[in-house]
């Protein structure tokens, strides 16, 4: 991992740049009617998975806009929501906001979740020339529109982009966000396109199934985004929490991704299962024959669509497939990495005896993916210990 830059940026420019921004949303406010109930937390369907050391400086009273400012990293955000029947459509609501900042940008409109959304890259001078980008995206049902704003100084532009654009993919606006690219992977990579053939082999049968053509591209650049997020909490406190979420973007761009494929394999090999043990320990034993590849990559990471496609792959790249197709399954899993081990463990819940990790109230049994004929709730003996493990926990 490279090492991460740590930036000063409370400066008494920035501290007016805050109030300005304030009183913008302030204004907006006195338009919308509808509240937003979390900013962070993954079990609402409105939502978003923020980058962690943000902090909320200001919020309306009744919820409706926010201003957050993060602690590792030189960035600002704003989330508003407006209320039904206040904007027109997506573009309409980033162009309100954008105006009522004097800011300059292009916005284009796109469609995600089948809502209308639109996004934008902005400058302005307030405080100090700042730029950033904008997103806006229809709520289900007729809500209202979702907008989400973030910035940084000029001069943090280039450093900070991936960490601004990653701050708007995390948006989740339905339950079905939570395992479906975000609205910038969406905009960035359109889902849909020709199907690219699939041929599996597992457990001595032939299963063909489908990716999109531009699946493993997508996955790969979302995944390349993150990791660079990722560096900047290299020397941060929340260096555990940040890689949590690198685990998290990565499995929600991927479940969607991959659920034809876990659909075909369940449809072949389920029938001549016993229980959902019997299932999975077919899958783990169809991991550990994947080729060992280092990536040539900033990551080391493999995408799980180009795994399916015959790439080779690592440790976390395998326990994460798992975790994605098990889940597919309606299997409750998890994802246990270990920097000091410098492995990963798949993890899912089962009624058969074997070694497990204890998460909130549930006992998974520990995957091991790398080790040819180990079964699940085998683990190495000088690896038995949870303190040493950073738990994973997926939607």
């Amino acid at each position: 991992m490279t090492s991460a830059k740590r930036h000063t940026y409370r400066s008494a420019g920035e501290q007016l740049l805050k109030a300005a921004v304030l009183a913008v949303l302030l204004c907006i406010g006195q338009q919308a009617s509808a509240t937003i109930t979390s900013i962070s937390g993954s079990d609402e369907l409105l939502s978003i998975d923020l980058p962690e050391g943000f902090v909320v400086t200001d919020a309306e009273q009744d919820g409706s806009a926010f201003l957050l400012e993060n602690t590792v990293v030189p960035v600002s955000a704003a989330v508003r929501l407006y209320g039904a029947g206040t904007c027109s459509a997506a573009d309409a609501a980033i162009s309100d906001v954008l105006g009522r900042f004097k800011a300059r940008g292009e916005t284009e409109s796109f469609s995600w979740r089948g809502q209308d959304c639109a996004i934008s890259s902005f400058s302005a001078s307030i405080g100090g020339l700042v730029s950033g980008y904008a997103l806006a995206a229809e709520r289900p049902q007729g809500k209202g529109f979702v907008v989400l704003l973030t910035w940084t100084p000029a001069q943090y532009a280039r450093d900070c982009t991936n960490f601004m654009l990653s701050f708007l993919d995390s948006l989740n606006i339905d339950w079905g966000s939570f395992y479906a690219p975000g609205p910038v992977t969406e905009y960035v990579y359109p889902s849909g396109g020709d199907a690219v053939p699939v041929t599996l082999s597992i457990d001595g049968k032939t299963i063909r199934s489908e990716l999109r053509e531009n699946d493993a591209e997508a996955a790969e650049g979302l995944i390349e985004r993150e990791y660079k997020v990722l560096c900047y909490y290299q020397q941060s406190k929340l260096w555990q929490e940040a890689w949590q979420r690198y685990y998290r973007m990565i499995f929600r761009d991927s479940f969607h991704r991959l659920q034809r494929a876990s659909f075909d394999i369940y449809n072949a090999l389920a029938p001549y299962c016993t229980d959902d043990t019997d299932l999975a320990q077919k899958l783990l034993t169809w991991t550990q024959g994947f080729s060992y590849e280092r990536q040539q990559t900033a990551s080391d990471f493999a995408s799980l669509p180009s795994m399916l496609l015959g790439g080779g792959s690592d440790c976390d790249s395998r326990s994460l497939l798992l975790g994605v197709l098990l889940r597919s399954m309606n299997m409750d899993t998890v994802m246990f990495v270990s920097a000091e081990f410098s492995h990963a463990l798949a993890g899912f819940v089962s009624t058969h005896p074997g070694h497990s990790f204890t998460v909130g109230d549930q006992e998974f049994l520990m995957g091991e993916t790398t080790a040819s004929g180990v079964t699940w709730g085998m683990i190495a003996q000088d690896m038995d210990d949870q303190s040493k493990w950073i738990s994973v926990e997926f939607p």
